[in-house]
């Protein structure tokens, strides 16, 4: 087996946010393409793109617009899956807020999990007519991992919206508390939003392991989004720090359920989808990234969309009985996950 290391931009440990990973490897879809998954914690976004063409990974899972801006500062990244279908980041308010709009955010303060992303936030109020010196950024409670430090701090409203990550808005729902998202004419329409990204010296020497990655990853996901609870499960039972004390099991296993499916949701392939393939890139979708980013200054130059990317796995990823994978998810048992908790309590 070789083993292939995942890059994830966040502080260690795994989480039910990128939870399909474990559970890639706890069904031993890493071995059936004859790989060994192993994860590297990056921290943060930035941070995880500069280890990823260090060498301290060989693929990693980041926004779109990570990779757009690493690719600025000279990084030989490209991407090679295209993970997320539609946008995984929005503004959201508390539910009885009298914002209701972008252009409503003039005046307010704002947090961000991941502060590496606030040039893509910037972008989204920009197109509609709020510059940066309309509102003013302040910092998250706590780790962007979590959100039960910024519950209160929205309640009392010393901060009014959040710029979030899906599986955040999931966790404030786990919380009690969930979010109204706001509409954006930029981002509601821009489809890819993160991709498996590669360094260029590992895109040309290791196809096979690119492609054994990617058609793992798709098999993760088929699984997940007709069973997220044995997805949650099974991670529990490949990394066993993150399975829950008994006294917490049925609350963590709603939340981390509410998290997982949040997660999955944006990787699902729609019907109106152009190209329905698991792993598809549209050169047009990295178009309208740049151009979007261009807009608001936040990238400097405009290059090809074939500059940041390559298509020459597609099908290769997609090689494989997806049915088989539908049927599996429904056969196995609970049990079969190592857990016997009760079934999650409905969200």
């Amino acid at each position: 087996m070789k083993e292939l290391v995942i890059g994830i931009a966040t502080p260690p440990g795994m989480t039910a946010a990128n939870g399909y990973f474990s559970a890639a490897s706890a069904l031993g879809f890493d071995r059936e393409e004859g790989l060994r998954f192993k994860i590297y914690y990056g921290e943060e976004p930035g941070a995880t793109a500069r280890a990823l063409c260090g060498g301290a990974c060989d693929i990693a899972s980041l926004n779109t617009t990570v990779g757009l801006l690493g690719r600025q500062e000279g990084l030989p990244m490209k991407a090679v899956y295209g993970k997320a279908r539609r946008t995984h980041r929005w503004f959201a308010v508390p539910p009885g807020s009298a914002i209701h709009s972008l252009a409503d955010l003039k005046g307010k303060r704002i947090a961000c999990d991941f502060s590496h992303l606030q040039p893509l936030a910037e972008a989204a109020l920009a197109a509609e007519g709020v510059s940066a010196k309309d509102y003013a950024w302040v910092p998250w409670n706590g780790s962007g991992m979590q959100t039960g430090t910024m519950i209160e701090p929205l309640r009392r409203g010393e901060i009014d919206a959040v710029f979030l990550i899906d599986w955040n808005d999931g966790d404030f729902i786990a919380e009690g508390f969930p979010l109204r998202r706001l509409p954006s004419k930029v981002l509601d329409r821009i489809r890819l939003s993160s991709c498996l990204w590669v360094s260029e010296s590992f895109l040309a020497s290791e196809g096979r392991s690119i492609v054994g990655a990617g058609r793992a990853l798709a098999k993760a996901t088929i699984f997940g989004l007709e069973d997220a609870e044995k997805v949650v499960r099974l991670m529990w039972k490949q990394e066993p720090d993150t399975r829950p004390v008994p006294r917490n099991e049925e609350r963590i296993l709603f939340r981390d359920l509410a998290i997982m499916k949040a997660r999955l949701e944006s990787f699902r392939i729609g019907r109106d989808d152009p190209d329905t393939r698991w792993g598809a890139i549209d050169l047009a979708e990295i178009g309208k990234w740049q151009d979007f980013m261009l807009a608001s200054g936040a990238v400097k130059a405009k290059c090809d969309p074939k500059d940041f990317c390559d298509l020459r796995f597609v099908d290769d990823f997609n090689r494989f009985d997806a049915d088989r994978i539908r049927a599996a998810a429904h056969r196995m048992d609970i049990e079969e996950t190592g857990t016997q908790l009760p079934k999650a309590r409905k969200s």
